[in-house]
């Protein structure tokens, strides 16, 4: 409540403040001033040339009510040259003399030099007011001085703010909350609101100044025999005016004294009945779930897969459900017995299969692509370059077909894939190059096999879609036991938030989901990733660095393994 007054309050005097600003650096206001204060020169108490002083003035006021608009953000607008002649420029027009030195204001802002001055409120009775103001009729004035280039004061703006305006949301705050009060305090530490009565209020400004630190922005504030108060003081930045909130400490508790008895007794009841209810179904469920759980402790992979121990004790339980139970898991461990040789052989070819028909996937995919390449080539008569493109496929798809085996030395991956690189490369001539950085000490590493073509075929469609030159490259290494792949493009397409989204999409993969709904088609990433993670479980490294406006690079990386033998020594199920 605190913070939104001081947001309304400031807004107010914001627009105060900005209506001077555009009169002081008003051109068109300046020089019809400057022609009005001319022709204003009075000689006794007749202006020299009362209609050009009346003309420049109906400019003033146009020009006025063009800036204030038709809602009048102001309640009125004066303009005082320095010898007294005033333009009132608002509802009405008017021109008068005053005697500048018998204004409230006018030392202040003379010593301001330019700078913004805000009274106090003060009574005018000439002046329409609104709402709760009709009775009071005070009015809040914001002056500052018109400067000559030289800075010697020109003449000095005043604008007029009705105080209901201006602490509309106050009034209504109280309005809405009885026991809550308003207090605002200007810069020279004046109230200024409650502005309606002229009846004295404990000056709760230096009552929390002296009660708490300059941070404190709340807290309890105790009046000796007035009680104690909460209180809330927001700094209004810019014109160090102050909103204090107080609202008496037996008001707020009031409000929550209902509703903490009833919690309390409700909360009391409940824990009563609810530990009754524990104690009686403890006591019937307590000692058959005991026996019970001794019973499937013993349920272990050696116990099922040793003949001699063959039966599990029984729960004894008196109650239906729990005896059920207990010849359910004595049924399911003589059944688990039986097929748990079965499922382990299972399991092996099961795991075979899935990865053969996730890297199946790969061969109509590529192939798809290689025919469209070699037919756009047939269409530019390129028939050199389409016979070294099939010994380049012949070569390849040679090794597609050639083993049944998972997994191949790096090298030789490397080697496969640098055949798809020459057929691009053969395809855009100079618009694409690639460049092989494979660590010596790698390339007896086995790792999946057809793991680095989709990465960079992935490239080609979704990276390069910028205008050539296009730059792959392809790099490994090995640090702390496993080993990494690197292929990086200079496409650097790949924004931050996409790259989080198929980073979070592959980590909370249902592998079982993801076996049965495999097609050809948009699983170049998703089939690298599934394949790691079917070969390597928690230990698979898949990657994406985006952080380079300029390229994307994918990282692949596994446990070390120097032959198949060790491999599959670690992964027995395969």
């Amino acid at each position: 409540m605190c913070a939104s007054v001081e947001s309304s309050v400031r807004t107010q005097l914001d627009s105060l403040s900005s209506i001077s600003m555009n009169i002081v650096y008003s051109n068109a206001i300046k020089m019809n001033f400057r022609e009005f204060s001319t022709s204003y020169q009075r000689n006794g108490t007749a202006p020299v040339n009362q209609a050009d002083s009346r003309e420049k003035a109906m400019a003033i006021h146009d020009i006025v009510t063009a800036m204030i608009g038709a809602y009048q953000s102001a309640s009125e607008i004066n303009l005082y040259t320095m010898d007294g002649s005033c333009v009132e420029a608002g509802y009405w027009l008017k021109t008068t003399s005053v005697n500048l030195e018998h204004l409230p204001w006018y030392s202040q802002t003379l010593a301001l030099n330019g700078h913004k001055y805000i009274t106090a409120p003060i009574v005018n009775r000439q002046l329409s007011a609104k709402g709760e103001n009709q009775k009071s009729q005070k009015f809040i004035s914001l002056v500052r001085l018109f400067l000559e280039p030289d800075g010697t004061p020109e003449g000095i703006v005043e604008v007029v703010q009705d105080c209901d305006r201006i602490f509309s949301l106050c009034s209504q705050l109280e309005s809405q909350n009885p026991d809550s009060w308003v207090f605002i305090y200007n810069s020279r530490k004046e109230l200024v609101y409650p502005y309606q009565s002229d009846s004295s209020y404990p000056n709760y400004y230096a009552m929390i100044t002296q009660a708490s630190s300059k941070d404190d922005k709340a807290g309890i504030l105790n009046t000796g025999s007035s009680g104690k108060y909460l209180y809330a003081d927001q700094t209004i930045e810019g014109y160090d005016w102050t909103v204090i909130l107080i609202k008496p400490k037996s008001a707020f508790n009031r409000s929550l004294s209902f509703f903490r008895t009833t919690f309390f007794l409700i909360g009391a009841f409940s824990i009563l009945v609810t530990l009754f209810i524990c104690f009686f179904i403890s006591k019937r469920l307590t000692v058959p779930l005991e026996k019970l759980t001794a019973a499937t402790g013993k349920i272990t992979i050696s116990r099922v897969l040793d003949e001699k121990k063959v039966n599990l004790t029984s729960a004894d339980s008196s109650i239906k459900e729990l005896s059920l139970l207990c010849e359910s898991i004595r049924s399911m461990y003589e059944k688990l017995r039986s097929t748990s040789q079965e499922v382990l052989l299972s399991r092996s070819e099961e795991t075979r299969a899935k990865f053969q028909a996730a890297q199946s996937l790969i061969n109509p995919h590529f192939l798809y692509n290689c025919l469209t390449n070699i037919s756009v080539m047939a269409e530019e008569e390129m028939n050199e370059d389409i016979v070294r493109m099939c010994q380049y496929l012949c070569d390849y798809f040679r090794y597609i077909s050639s083993s049944r085996e998972m997994i191949v030395p790096l090298k030789e991956e490397i080697f496969y894939t640098e055949c798809y690189l020459n057929c691009m490369q053969m395809r855009f001539h100079e618009g694409f190059s690639y460049t092989l950085d494979i660590a010596k000490e790698t390339e007896q590493f086995y790792i999946p096999k057809l793991i680095i073509q989709p990465i960079v075929e992935n490239a080609f469609k979704y990276g390069f879609q910028i205008s050539p030159p296009w730059q792959l490259s392809i790099s490994s290494y090995a640090d702390h036991e496993r080993w990494y792949l690197k292929v990086e493009d200079n496409g650097g397409l790949l924004s931050e938030e996409k790259k989080n989204e198929l980073l979070r999409l592959y980590e909370n993969l249902d592998m079982d989901k993801e076996w049965n709904s495999l097609q050809i088609g948009n699983m170049g990433l998703k089939n690298v990733c599934l394949r790691l993670r079917l070969l390597y479980g928690a230990e698979a490294v898949f990657q994406i660095d985006c952080s380079n406006s300029n390229k994307t690079s994918f990282i692949l990386g596994g446990p070390v393994y120097q032959s198949r033998e060790e491999y599959y020594e670690h992964h027995p199920e395969l």
